[in-house]
């Protein structure tokens, strides 16, 4: 009877030990599993979080623009824009004080301007039909042809060297035609910032290097 009691007993202590053991790795089974899934979504979150802000550095800001570090500012007298050239023109012919505008195509766009100054300060403003302020950029940092990216510089010097087209002289920084359009422009009108729009809408039209930002 001894025996038996003490080989109980002997079952009941391993049981015991057993069934704590087994407990234990339970608990620490689930203590595991509970770590892990709540480390995934804090992992999941903070990756989104690094592409947000990621994606937030890379987003330009107003007024930014790539590979205009070298444009010249100008300011425009704009009397109105078109989404073809044919309604521009039909809307030059309509009023007289147009007749010494130019027709400026970006984007797809088609632009009646009256004038292209250096300084705000300049800008005239006709009243049939009404012109309002036009700022805009030029920049010929992607033309290959040196005398082409020279351009934006040239019409934006405000000394207007350059644009002294009376002068029979030859600039070899320039197009090789940069006399024979600034005189052709210069029978349009004697007004220097007419005679700066003309050229420009000239070589602008022929060379889509010379890259125009609003």
């Amino acid at each position: 009877m001894k025996i038996v009691n003490h080989v109980m007993k002997k079952q009941i202590f391993r049981a015991m030990i057993i069934g704590g053991f087994v407990g234990l790795l339970g608990v620490a089974i689930f203590l595991g599993a509970l770590q892990a899934s709540t480390q995934l979504p804090l992992k999941k979150n903070g990756s989104e979080v690094a592409n947000n802000q990621s994606q937030s550095e890379t987003i330009p800001t107003a007024g930014e623009t790539s590979n205009t570090s070298n444009a010249s500012m100008f300011f425009a007298s704009q009397a109105g824009v078109y989404s073809n050239y044919e309604s521009a023109s039909s809307f030059v012919a309509e009023y007289p004080a147009l007749k010494e505008s130019a027709i400026v195509q970006v984007d797809g766009k088609f632009y009646v301007w009256t004038s292209m100054v250096t300084e705000e300060s300049q800008l005239e403003f006709l009243q049939e039909p009404a012109t309002f302020k036009k700022a805009f950029s030029v920049s010929g940092e992607s033309c290959k042809e040196p005398t082409l990216a020279e351009i934006p510089a040239a019409l934006a010097d405000k000394n207007a060297t350059k644009l002294n087209f009376k002068e029979k002289g030859k600039d070899s920084t320039l197009p090789e035609d940069w006399q024979s359009i600034g005189a052709a422009a210069s029978t349009i009108s004697n007004d220097l910032n007419i005679i700066r729009l003309h050229v420009f809408s000239h070589y602008q039209s022929k060379n889509t290097c010379l890259q125009v930002k609003f």
